[in-house]
């Protein structure tokens, strides 16, 4: 196990958080809070947060550049551009997905560019979700993957050239080729992890070139190495950590969720994860 000390990033509390982003440029933090429709940027270095608020509930945020205020991001079911700069936030719709029951999740940009969204059931009942490219001229996807329940990552390693991908509720991680064209070969099951081991949720690649994922009542984060073991081990004062962004080789912040559980001052709340 290894060890850390952690300490709070800020007071909020999230229903739901998730999408830890570090905008290195900038030098501040991006996060959301999908239950409770927020999102929050944090500057560690000025000790200020910036919140704002939706009228629907937001999934995924990530600056288009190294210090915008414009951001891809996904609400409850439609992806397009978030505009910060101005006094209220502006969203464009690029694509709706206008399917009954069925939202956005986590995503990410691929090193081409393009941005993979997750898709999945509100319920999270069904092995429907799916995973869809866009282009950054086309609204229109591409599907990546299907047969998805909870839809989570994907995370792309740049030196192995692997895409990985996470369906939470079956708790399975998905490895497969990189294509800048096809998107993914030959994706399969890379690890299935036991039932004592919580759900693997947020994962990225960490500077120190492990697979750094967050466990969903597992109350911990991981890094496991290319042959899936898990290596570094490090408890959380959270039971459900959701998302992990390394804004350096010694420094990860975790987002958790506290729907379901007392709060206690530590469950929902972003963490500052320095490592030893």
């Amino acid at each position: 196990m290894t060890e850390a000390t952690i300490s709070l990033v800020d007071t909020a509390i999230c229903q739901l958080g998730e999408g830890a982003f570090w905008q290195e440029a900038a030098g501040c933090l991006w996060w959301v809070d999908i239950r409770g429709a927020r999102l929050f940027r944090h500057w560690p270095s000025r000790k200020l947060t910036r919140s704002w608020s939706f009228p629907d509930w937001i999934t995924r945020v990530i600056p288009l550049d190294g210090t915008s205020d414009t951001a891809r991001a996904t609400m409850h079911s439609a992806l397009g551009i978030l505009d910060l700069s101005g006094e209220e936030p502006k969203f464009s719709v690029a694509h709706d997905l206008a399917q009954d029951g069925i939202r956005f999740n986590d995503g990410q940009i691929d090193p081409d560019g393009r941005w993979w969204a997750g898709t999945m059931r509100v319920a999270e009942d069904q092995p429907v979700g799916q995973w869809l490219r866009f282009s950054a001229y086309d609204d229109s996807p591409q599907v990546m993957a299907e047969d998805f329940t909870v839809t989570n990552g994907p995370c792309f390693d740049a030196n192995s050239k692997h895409v990985y991908l996470t369906d939470s509720a079956a708790q399975i991680i998905f490895r497969g080729d990189y294509d800048p064209v096809l998107g993914v070969k030959g994706l399969k099951p890379w690890r299935q992890f036991e039932p004592d081991y919580g759900y693997p949720d947020g994962m990225t690649m960490g500077p120190d070139g492990l697979l750094w994922i967050a466990f969903w009542d597992g109350g911990c984060m991981r890094g496991l190495d290319a042959a899936g073991r898990v290596v570094r081990e490090i408890r959380l004062p959270v039971q459900r950590p959701t998302s992990i962004a390394f804004a350096s080789a010694g420094l990860a912040y975790v987002t958790s969720a506290a729907f379901g559980l007392e709060v206690d001052g530590w469950q929902g709340s972003t963490l500052a994860v320095s490592l030893a």
